[in-house]
């Protein structure tokens, strides 16, 4: 894996149900962060959580920020 280990950092991606944010989520996840995932669109946002339970992210969150 190449670029930053993020081993113990938490991270908060807003827009994470599609494009940019959801690459963010898997990226992080993938370099060891928590990931707190969030989403106005609760279906796009469902789709970020199972691809992140996969890898053992906990749940996203739908809401406004």
């Amino acid at each position: 894996m190449s670029g930053r280990d993020l081993a113990g950092k938490t991270i908060l991606v807003t827009g994470a149900g599609g494009g940019i944010g959801r690459a963010i989520v898997a990226m992080a996840l993938e370099r060891g962060a928590a990931v707190l995932a969030v989403d106005l669109d609760a279906d796009l946002l469902a789709e970020t959580d199972e691809l992140a339970r996969v890898q053992g992210a906990g749940p996203a969150i739908a809401a406004r920020v």
